[in-house]
């Protein structure tokens, strides 16, 4: 080799090296400096120190069960042991209690218990986050949209970072991991020696995309939802068709174990392997066919995709065992569904329709296909509702009729699916003689190479498959499940764009050299690049924007109401914020006002009522207090905490049987009650879960 060329191919690689940096440097500081340096308004405002959310971060929604004491199989207690996980699902519940909702991630639990840094990690990680905190900070000052964080004053006296922060750096790791697989798989997807260029801009295209991606955050900046990333990471390291069997077996095996939803990534693990490896037997076909002097032989006539399926069988057997052993498993610890009544319909307003038989399958395909679509858009980049942390009741109203223009969505996305197939299926191309004419490329590999992508990219979507109405699941539209199938869109979203500015890229080359030719052609390349520029910067924005979001309530409640005004559970978390749980925003009035909104939404949302008495009760307002406790007592999502409030409130009022008054009011609402705990027990006696609960009501009262 020439020396001038040995000198440019390294300056390739090190220039390859430095963006390979660079990105893997960008993935972790777009979440790191909004999670250690985002405004925290439910916080006190007398608190003016920095880096509150490395040591003193405040755990948002989920996060308090897996920080909560009483979560024995993450904070382990003297008598609990590690292998106690393998019996309980993901909240720390035993499988075998009725109110378990069968979240059976064992190994995402383990990831929490033994993840917790030590001293000299929890140092550690509180210097790297105050290292990207800095970063960004300086970074986004030069554009005047930083926290301001920097002008608070230094918290000397803290030196280890917190258990919460801990997680999310690791979240943070682990999304970032998932970068570097998505260039590797893309690399190996798209192999091909002759275009090492257009190699280079899908890997890194592709690696911006998903590094940016918006939907991700749920999943990264929430450590609940560690399980979705961490599932994802596991099986996305086995599509390489050169890791070894029992790497694939013990990798697949843990994925399993970390989320239910891996299960459903499989397909896309056997077809990405698949092309893959049908793309390196393509290519030694090709290079054996074009040996001079050579005869073909039978490992050059055998055709590619059998030599394909033959080569990757035993991974093929290897996953189906896997996942029917996991399945008969799950079927024997009885974790394969939800119990029926844990799905409620402020969490999943459609689904109850379903089990209550109150839609017909036609509307239930029209809903449906609407909340699919809603994914798929979330998959691509693109947010059709809005950014909320929960879509339950009733963000997104029911569809009731085909007039309904909601659903020219699932209408669009499907002939856009079926032309993406039509093409792939002929291989028509446009010919570059000006005339528009076409051509059929009619080389069966070709097609089979084509279509493999297709199925490829089509099972990468179909990781969507549990929203899709058929499965009963705990969630309604979230970012979090969309996270595998963004894999698939930002790999085939990197090779369209890098295509389309390599492109343009070889008209520049190719140009006659003309001063008023090049400038023509550098001005097409700009005009190629400066929509991915655009794209990445909507994302950066978005995901940055977002990711500040999920570290504070009041921010996070807000943006929920902002896409979801008619959210009922948003509306009820809201107004417990300015009922007193955070102390600076007190306001009562406007508490209520949220209260009777989402009693408003729906009439049957019995969780009000709690917060009506907590609120009634700070304006003294006590015999309201007092009808909506007898509410609260009635409604099993708020009877334990409403039992103990009772209790304490009429030993003080009664005052040993004193008060004649309140003893009347004592005894009418008993009545009440035990008419209310006698007809619930003979309409549901044969249900055994709800029989004990309203049993075990009447025996603490």
């Amino acid at each position: 080799m020439p020396i001038n060329r040995r000198h440019h191919d390294g300056k390739q690689q090190n220039l390859h090296r430095l963006v390979s940096i660079a990105i893997y440097l960008l993935s972790i500081v777009i979440y790191l400096h909004p999670l250690t340096s985002a405004p925290t308004p439910s916080e006190s405002p007398t608190d003016q120190r920095r880096w509150k959310l490395i040591y003193r971060p405040a755990p948002q929604l989920d996060e308090l069960h897996i920080l909560s004491t009483e979560n024995h199989d993450i904070t382990p207690q003297p008598t609990t042991s590690w292998t106690e996980a393998w019996h309980n699902d993901y909240w720390g519940r035993p499988l075998s209690t009725s109110s378990s909702h069968k979240s059976w991630r064992p190994v995402a639990v383990w990831s929490f218990r033994f993840g917790k840094g030590g001293d000299m990690g929890r140092w550690l990680v509180a210097q790297m986050g105050m290292a990207a905190g800095r970063a960004g900070e300086g970074i986004l000052r030069i554009f005047g949209a930083d926290f301001g964080s920097g002008a608070l004053a230094e918290d000397e006296r803290q030196q280890l970072a917190s258990e919460l922060f801990v997680h999310r750096f690791v979240n943070v790791g682990m999304h970032a991991a998932i970068v570097q697989m998505v260039g590797a798989v893309a690399s190996l997807l798209f192999f091909g020696k002759e275009e090492s260029n257009l190699q280079l801009w899908t890997k890194c295209i592709s690696q911006l995309l998903f590094a940016l991606h918006p939907v991700h955050v749920e999943a990264v900046a929430n450590v609940a939802n560690r399980p979705h990333i961490l599932a994802l990471l596991f099986n996305t390291t086995i599509v390489d068709p050169a890791v070894p069997l029992l790497a694939v077996a013990v990798l697949a095996a843990l994925g399993l174990l970390t989320a239910e939803t891996a299960i459903f990534q499989f397909p896309a693990i056997v077809l990405t392997m698949t092309a893959i490896r049908y793309g390196e037997s393509s290519m030694e076909r090709t290079e054996k066919r074009g040996g001079a002097g050579e005869t073909p032989s039978q490992s050059t006539t055998e055709p590619p995709i059998a030599k394909t399926f033959v080569a990757l069988l035993p991974r093929y057997i290897l996953l189906v065992l896997i996942s029917t052993s996991y399945l008969l498993y799950r079927h024997h610890n009885d974790s394969l569904s939800i119990p029926k009544g844990l799905l409620r319909p402020a969490e999943n307003p459609f689904y109850n329709k379903l089990e209550n038989d109150e839609w017909t399958l036609l509307r239930r395909a029209m809903n449906y296909s609407y909340v699919l679509s809603l994914h798929i858009m979330k998959a691509v980049g693109v947010e059709i509702v809005g950014f909320s942390h929960e879509y339950g009741f009733d963000c997104i109203p029911e569809i009731e009729t085909f007039r309904d223009r909601r659903l020219l969505l699932p209408l669009l996305i499907a002939i856009a699916f079926g032309g993406v197939f039509a093409w792939s299926w002929s291989g028509w191309k446009m010919t570059r003689d000006g005339k528009g004419s076409l051509q059929s490329s009619c080389q069966r590999e070709d097609r089979v190479q084509r279509m493999l992508f297709l199925l490829v990219f089509y099972s990468w979507m179909a990781t969507l498959f549990p929203i899709s109405g058929i499965l009963k699941v705990g969630t309604f539209v979230a970012d979090r499940i969309a996270v595998a199938s963004s894999f698939g869109t930002c790999i085939f979203g990197g090779r369209l764009l890098a295509f389309f500015i390599m492109g343009n890229g070889k008209a520049v080359a190719d140009s006659d050299g003309s001063a008023i030719s090049t400038k023509r052609q550098y001005s097409k390349l700009l005009r190629a690049v400066a929509p991915f520029l655009l794209i990445l910067f909507s994302f950066a924005k978005r995901t940055h924007r977002r990711a500040s979001q999920w570290m504070d309530a009041i921010p996070m409640f807000e943006s929920s109401l902002e896409a979801c005004p008619r959210s009922i559970k948003s509306n009820l978390e809201m107004s417990k914020l300015y009922s007193g749980l955070v102390p600076h925003e007190l306001d009562l009035e406007r508490s209520l006002d949220l209260i009777r909104t989402a009693e408003s939404i729906d009439p049957g949302y019995c969780d009000v009522h709690q917060q009506y008495a907590h609120v009634f009760f700070q304006q003294a307002r006590y015999k309201e207090f007092e009808e909506e406790m007898v509410d609260s007592l009635m409604c099993p999502f708020t009877m334990g905490q409403a039992i103990n409030n009772w209790n304490k409130y009429w030993q003080v009022v009664l005052d040993g049987g004193k008060n004649a008054e309140a003893k009347k009011r004592y005894d009418r609402f008993m009545t009440r009650i035990k008419a209310e705990v006698a007809k619930a027990q003979q309409e549901d006696g044969k249900k055994n879960g709800q029989k004990n609960s309203n049993v075990g009501m009447k025996e603490e009262l």
